[in-house]
């Protein structure tokens, strides 16, 4: 059912992501930051406009919770397995991961790219598109309001990534950079925000699909920059 109780907070994110995008699009922050402009600054003004509640209705309220880790997990593992087999698809990509898995310390690079994965990008990120934006926007518009402009967002955050980072190969080509975003967030957003929708607020859930879509990039960036 929908209700307005979110409407302030969801004003105020909505502001705050305007001026954050804008932000980004003179310095596209590290990872590491995104623990404070992601999750402690936005989380905070919430708990602020939430009245100041005890710890565990905040993180209720994100989709962290007993009730809430209970739902989903099929779409978690049938998404995550899915983009695996899809990323292995591409050739390039698959003779490249099987190289960095050969190496020596080869096999434990699957542990080390999950758990960095886990302690920056896959919780900052999924914390404030669907722990915040998305649970606020479902319970003033409904789930499938919520749905499409909780993945609009995503692809707009990682545009000037796309655009300003050398690391992309669409730095400097705006075209490119957005069919880019469009790619990295606009399909494994909307993995995410579905399963977000489909399991009523498992973020929980989403932090771990984040990770297993990021998994292979990551294991082959490890490598390149830690073992190569």
């Amino acid at each position: 059912m929908r209700n307005r109780d979110g409407h302030p907070q969801l004003l105020v994110l909505t502001i705050y992501f305007g001026v954050y995008l804008a932000y980004l699009c003179v310095h596209p922050e590290g990872e590491l930051l995104h623990w404070l402009t992601l999750v402690a600054l936005p989380v905070g003004g919430v708990w602020w406009l939430q009245g100041r509640p005890p710890a565990r209705d905040l993180l209720a309220s994100i989709g962290i919770s007993r009730c809430a880790a209970r739902r989903g997990w099929g779409w978690v593992v049938g998404l995550g397995a899915a983009f695996q087999v899809l990323q292995l698809l591409n050739v390039r990509q698959r003779g490249e991961l099987a190289g960095a898995l050969s190496a020596p310390m080869g096999p434990l690079l699957p542990l080390v790219a999950l758990g960095l994965l886990l302690a920056t990008v896959a919780t900052t990120e999924e914390v404030f598109f669907r722990g915040l934006i998305q649970s606020r926007l479902a319970r003033w518009r409904g789930p499938a309001v919520a749905f499409v402009v909780d993945v609009a967002s995503f692809v707009l955050y990682h545009v000037p990534y796309a655009y300003l980072k050398p690391s992309w190969p669409s730095a400097g080509n705006l075209p490119a950079a957005l069919a880019a975003a469009i790619a990295n967030g606009g399909i494994g957003g909307a993995a995410m925000s579905w399963v977000f929708w489909r399991s009523r607020g498992n973020l929980l859930g989403c932090i771990v699909l984040h990770a297993l879509i990021d998994l292979a990039p990551a294991v082959r960036l490890v490598h390149r920059t830690w073992f190569a």
